[in-house]
């Protein structure tokens, strides 16, 4: 009994030696995998905290150009806004001296045609030159005056036009950042989600996104 007992005790060893170094094997295998899933979820999570914060900044710069942006544009409104409307007090004018000027003539043609009947020593003839030359005088300031109130007028609507292109064009960079501004928080929503489904795919994805996100802010602010 002896005999087979010391031909089983290396037999045994050699097996108990072989699962040992397969169960040290197997857990040497499992800890660097764990280690290459934890240096690959750091990796991810790296990259993912660096274009977030990228995302960040430009949201934030977007967000400040926007407001600037939209408060331009609504400066050039309210200046669209005056400006019509004192040109439509500029015009009003224009008509009333229009009117007074017109019942000057009127009033000079009726002086004129009273003095064809009157005899060359009549002392209203006097009297009838006297306003003559007031309602010339009258007329030649009416006259003057209207000149500079329709350039007043010009320069409003001048100034209302130019103001009024000036308000669409920020309008539209307006439009470009909100767009840009949804585009960004997008893929940084994506970009984030990463972190959750540790999917390199979607990470991409987002930095596809963000970079449509970035080139719609790019053509607002050079948008001319």
């Amino acid at each position: 009994m002896s005999e087979p007992d010391r031909t089983a005790s290396p037999v045994l060893e050699r097996a108990i030696e072989s699962a040992l170094a397969k169960l040290e094997a197997e857990r040497k295998a499992e800890a660097g995998a764990a280690a290459a899933t934890a240096a690959h979820k750091a990796e991810i999570a790296r990259r993912v905290s660096i274009a977030a914060l990228l995302l960040t900044m430009m949201l934030s710069f977007l967000g400040f150009v926007r407001a600037q942006s939209d408060a331009d544009g609504g400066r050039e409104s309210s200046t669209v806004q005056q400006s019509r409307g004192e040109a439509a007090t500029e015009w009003a004018l224009y008509q009333t001296k229009t009117a007074q000027r017109s019942g000057y003539i009127e009033a000079e043609d009726t002086l004129s045609r009273e003095v064809l009947g009157l005899g060359a020593t009549d002392p209203r003839r006097l009297l009838a030159r006297f306003h003559h030359h007031e309602y010339e005088a009258r007329v030649r300031a009416l006259d003057e005056d209207d000149r500079q109130v329709f350039h007043r007028i010009q320069h409003l609507e001048s100034q209302a036009y130019n103001a009024e292109r000036d308000a669409e064009h920020h309008g539209r960079r307006t439009k470009r950042y909100d767009m840009a501004i949804r585009t960004l928080t997008l893929a940084l929503v994506l970009i984030s989600v990463t972190l959750l489904v540790d999917r390199a795919s979607l990470f991409y994805f987002g930095l596809l996104v963000a970079t449509i996100g970035a080139m719609f802010g790019v053509s607002g602010y050079f948008l001319h």
